[in-house]
């Protein structure tokens, strides 16, 4: 068997061109090595080495081979250039690069890749579609795959994200790009079927192999327990991302998203958790979105300040609002207002340079609490989507009465008007120029009161409210002029059968409180002058009088002034027999007195008497104990011991 220093270059050339076709490009390598050895200058050596790096995944030995060598310098390998500096991701390079090649398929599938990784999905949408309508051939599919992704990305991450063209969903790529397109656009339950087919066809597709299976299937899952938690089902979504972060077997990019989900679950719950997910949402960043990388970002900001960490919260929304993120400033303002640095928090919002809304609405809010109610209004008429509004023009109006006066408050609503008559609906302009002639008419303004509502019925002249209120606002400085304007109201048409005297009658001044007023129906019909009212007193009832109870012949009782204790036919009531019990001192009572009298021997000095033996007198006793005895505790009863 001859070596390859013994092959000719013909034959090497033979050798290398059937590992080419093979796609052992690892082995055609040192045959290319070999022949440039043997002549450096070798123009179709040099190409299929740089082709065999490329192929080998070896793109920036590859690039080096073609900017250094001098004879591949002037050959114009544009396309592999940017080739591989797209694999190294130096993607504005690698667009400079291609647009110097000449336009082919191959060149329009990598322009529309780098416009993709760009983030610019619209171009990428356009030149994927182009592509899909003019090729068909064995990478049908993968056209296909990466225009749904393309279309999937457009409606997450764009502001004008592209309709869905009804592309195939045979392939669980496909199925899975649609499922993210419906999720993007809210449709819940179509993204959830979606993903269950993807699911089958993926488990299908790789049955043969668990663990490439279960490697295709963790994106699926991802976005499965995101459509669960965006209906509320936090539970079984955090139990998907977890089986996911726990087997590990879907790629960085899969597993950064998962853990990003569990710490916006977590919320400022379960911290600890939430600061293991947050080193694996930011292990891989440079397969990220910046819409997906802001987001950790900002999850990773908030968890800082949950866990009291202000100074590096402080630091991470300083970094983000250096980089432009609107957002930014609002997080870096409340930790000023948490320490209530109501000042510093409206130095960090910088009303006078931003024109964000949600930034002005917050400056607003501020400048509320410390009272500053001009500025307030200031702030808001920044907000150009609410300013020709007539409730935010009511409001600006109000804090600007509040903090300059009526005065300036009637300048804003002359400005407001004017914008207002350009886009408000006519109900709305109505009812806010009435608004505004009322409150100059309030503060003294009848001249503008009656400029702005001429104004308006110049426009709508039969509105009755402004012809009444311009009468009275013009009768407030011309009087003839009044008159001439109430000749403009309309007439009252009056139907025939109605009676106005009658009506007046029924609706005249009411009768004196206590009378009743009578009407004579003959006199119905007469002039007001002739009317008469009969009025009669109501009856009051009469009150029954009261006598005293004991009476004298010839009137009342002589004795009523004295009191009734002292009256000689008082007579007191017989009271409780037992009221007596407990008078005098203790253990004394009527029956033992006798007993007493025998016992006190100060009665017996200097008498000689023969002794009296008296029986004992035993008291009465009563069924019941006196209601003042207290009733002893009962006796416990014994187990039968001593």
């Amino acid at each position: 068997m001859t070596s390859v220093t013994e092959k000719t270059v013909e034959q090497l050339f033979t050798q290398i061109q059937k590992f080419g076709n093979d796609g052992n490009f690892a082995k055609a390598l040192p045959l290319c090595i070999e022949i440039l050895k043997r002549n450096p200058k070798d123009e179709d050596a040099l190409r299929c080495k740089v082709i065999c790096l490329m192929k080998t995944d070896k793109c920036k030995e590859a690039y080096h081979v073609m900017s250094t060598d001098k004879l591949l310098k002037d050959i114009p390998m544009w396309f592999d250039r940017a080739y591989c500096l797209y694999r190294q991701g130096k993607l504005e390079d690698a667009l400079t690069e291609l647009n110097k090649a000449e336009p082919s398929s191959k060149v329009d599938e990598l322009l529309a890749q780098i416009y993709y990784k760009l983030e610019n999905y619209d171009s990428a949408v356009s030149i994927y579609k182009t592509l899909v309508k003019s090729l068909v051939d064995a990478n049908t599919n993968e056209r296909e795959t990466n225009l749904a992704a393309a279309l999937a990305s457009s409606a997450s991450f764009s502001n004008t994200p592209n309709k869905w063209p009804g592309l195939r969903e045979s392939t669980y790529e496909l199925s899975y790009n649609s499922a993210c397109y419906c999720l993007a656009k809210g449709d819940l339950v179509e993204a959830n079927n979606k993903l269950n087919r993807a699911r089958e066809l993926c488990s299908k597709e790789f049955e043969d192999d668990e663990t490439d299976a279960k490697c295709e299937l963790a994106p699926i899952e991802v976005m499965r327990g995101l459509c669960l938690q965006k209906e509320g089902n936090d539970k079984d979504a955090m139990e998907i991302y977890g089986t996911v972060l726990r087997e590990k077997y879907g790629d960085s990019q899969t597993l950064a998203v998962a853990a990003n989900n569990i710490i916006s679950i977590n919320k400022e719950q379960n911290m600890f958790d939430s600061k293991k997910k947050v080193k694996i949402a930011t292990s891989a960043p440079k397969k990220l979105t910046k819409a997906q990388l802001l987001s950790i970002e900002f999850n990773s900001c908030l968890l800082s300040y949950h866990t009291n960490h202000m100074d590096q919260f402080r630091k991470k929304s300083a970094d983000m609002a250096a980089e432009g993120v609107p957002m930014a400033h609002l997080l870096l303002a409340s930790s000023y207002i948490r320490d209530k640095k109501l000042n510093d928090a409206l130095k960090v919002l910088a009303v006078e340079n931003t024109s964000d809304e949600k930034t002005l609405l917050a400056a607003s809010q501020l400048l509320l609490k410390l009272g500053s109610f001009a500025d307030a209004a200031s702030a808001l008429i920044k907000i150009k989507s609410m300013a020709n509004k007539p409730g935010m023009a009511s409001l600006i109006s109000a804090l600007y009465f509040l903090g300059s006066g009526p005065e300036k408050a009637a300048e804003y609503m002359d400005k407001s008007l004017k914008d207002l008559a350009e886009t408000c609906d006519p109900a709305n302009l109505i009812k806010w120029t009435l608004i505004c002639a009322r409150f100059r008419l309030a503060y003294d303004m009848p001249k503008d009161a009656a400029s702005s509502l001429e104004i308006l019925l110049s426009r709508y002249p039969g509105n009755v409210k402004a012809l009444a209120l311009l009468i009275r606002s013009v009768s407030q400085f011309d009087v003839s002029r009044a008159y001439e304007v109430a000749k403009r109201l309309p007439e009252i048409e009056i139907p025939s059968d109605i009676d106005l005297e009658e009506l007046e009658i029924g609706t005249g001044v009411t009768a004196a409180r206590g009378l009743r007023k009578v009407i004579n129906p003959e006199d119905a019909k007469l002039s007001e002058a002739n009317r008469r009212f009969e009025t009669k007193e109501k009856k009051r009832k009469k009150k029954k009088i009261r006598l005293p109870k004991v009476l004298v012949e010839g009137g009342a009782d002589p004795e009523r002034w004295i009191p009734r204790q002292e009256r000689s036919y008082y007579r007191r009531k017989k009271r409780n027999r037992n009221e007596a019990i407990g008078k005098g001192s203790q253990g004394l009572s009527s029956a033992n007195k006798s007993a007493e009298a025998a016992l006190d021997m100060s009665k017996k000095v200097g008498k000689k008497t023969e002794p009296v033996i008296e029986e004992p007198v035993i008291p009465p006793q009563s069924g019941k104990q006196p209601a003042n005895k207290p009733k002893g505790k009962p006796k416990k009863k014994g187990k039968g011991k001593w």
